[in-house]
């Protein structure tokens, strides 16, 4: 495993944050469970690998690894493409009540996000977007402002736990991070690259005893740096939750957040745009809006007779963007089309009935077997046969592999331009 992928093993106790973690007792007690863990997962040697070991017979007699698996495995999810498992997975608990101050049509409008935030990046030269690592769904958002970005002189694009170099094979692998074997996140690093942004890794090198105001630090020195030695630089940064924030002290052990740091560093403004905190309720409070101003595409409620947007944190961040309702039912949600960028592929998925868990991967027929999926389906009932890819028009390579890593089937498969059909018609 490469420097960047083993420390994005170590962050995936971002979601860990807040979890006791029991220790176990005896001598033959590990002196550290957490540490023990995340070394059997560099031990594997595929995502497919990881999810197999997380959800397997080891884990499941070790109580401690067990606890902390319930967490991890909502990313393994994910990034084996079943984004509403890992939600349920990793679920959201926040009991507070919403503010009794919620914007309402009245006082405000749902603007598409995308438009807002390139209209307020016109006299910026840093704008900073966050997700949740374990919804996919949080980086469609950073997909659709690469273009409008690029065309309004945004030259890099900054993503937490990069390695350095990026993608010195021209395409995502394994080894290009931990976050971005998920293929959704390597398909914005693919588009990045197709547009001409450079990408930057940004996270200081993890070292023994690291505290997390040193991580936070290190990251927006770096992101100084850059653009003092680049006076023409503008910079979008993907970032994970609260690393954006504006508010002393919100970070893990009371930490300055990156972004803080980084203004405080560089003198220079930054949007900041949050994802990831309108949690009232168990999220039922952001639902109520969705549905509320008919949110199809990820947007911003303005107030009426202002520019400004409503934020959930006026001092941490500014603005709040809500996502379209999912379909919490289904295996693989509508959102992955990507705002029509893909489109439901159906496959002969029958070799993997009584080998599960099957791993059903396509990659694009020009990159190499060690690139990350244009998308990946793990399959484990024998009854999600029918469960679609989501493919842009193009020639992929298309495999089946069982839970002895023994490859079911191996084809290539050329997905034609959606033509729309009657039933596609208003």
């Amino acid at each position: 495993m490469s420097r960047a992928a083993a420390m994005g093993a170590g962050l995936c106790l971002a979601l860990l944050a807040g979890v006791a973690v029991a220790t176990g007792t005896g001598d033959d007690a590990p002196a550290d469970p957490i540490a023990a863990y995340f070394a059997r997962m560099r031990a594997m040697t595929t995502p497919f690998a990881e999810f197999r070991f997380m959800t397997g017979p080891e884990v499941a007699a070790n109580p401690t690894w067990k606890q902390i698996a319930g967490q991890t495995l909502a990313a393994s999810l994910a990034t084996l493409g079943r984004p509403n498992d890992a939600i349920r997975s990793f679920p959201i608990h926040d009991r507070r009540a919403a503010p009794d101050d919620l914007p309402t049509p009245a006082t405000h409008t749902a603007q598409p996000a995308v438009d807002w935030i390139v209209d307020r990046a016109a006299d910026l030269r840093v704008v900073m977007v966050n997700e949740a690592h374990h919804r996919p769904e949080t980086r469609q958002l950073t997909l659709a402002l690469l273009a409008p970005l690029r065309a309004r002189g945004f030259t890099h694009l900054a993503v937490e736990a990069l390695a350095d170099p990026p993608l010195p094979k021209g395409y995502p692998t394994r080894d290009t991070g931990y976050y971005t074997r998920e293929p959704v996140f390597a398909e914005l690093l693919r588009s990045a690259l197709r547009l001409g942004f450079v990408l930057v890794p940004y996270e200081p090198a993890s070292t023994p005893g690291q505290t997390q105001q040193q991580r936070e630090t290190g990251m927006a020195a770096t992101l100084a740096a850059l653009l003092r030695a680049q006076p023409d630089a503008k910079v979008l940064v993907h970032a994970g939750y609260g690393h954006i924030g504006k508010t002393a002290g919100s970070q893990p052990g009371g930490a300055d957040p990156m972004a803080l740091e980084f203004m405080r560093l560089s003198g220079l403004p930054i949007l900041a745009v949050d994802q990831t905190r309108l949690t009232w309720e168990d999220g039922a409070a952001a639902d109520r809006l969705v549905r509320t101003f008919d949110v199809q595409a990820p947007a911003v409620l303005v107030e009426r007779g202002a520019r400004s947007a409503w934020r959930g944190e006026p001092e941490r961040f500014d603005a709040s963007v809500l996502l379209p309702a999912v379909d919490a039912g289904a295996l693989r949600p509508g959102w992955l089309t990507l705002g029509g960028r893909r489109q439901s592929v159906p496959l002969d998925l029958t070799p993997c009935i009584g080998h599960l868990p099957c791993l059903a991967e396509a990659r694009y027929a020009n990159e190499g077997d060690d690139a990350i999926p244009a998308d990946q389906f793990v399959l484990l009932a024998d009854g999600e046969t029918d469960t679609p890819l989501y493919l842009a028009p193009g020639q992929y390579r298309m495999r089946l592999t069982g839970p002895d890593d023994t490859v079911l089937a191996d084809r290539t498969l050329d997905v034609p331009a959606h033509r729309p059909s009657p039933s596609d018609t208003p």
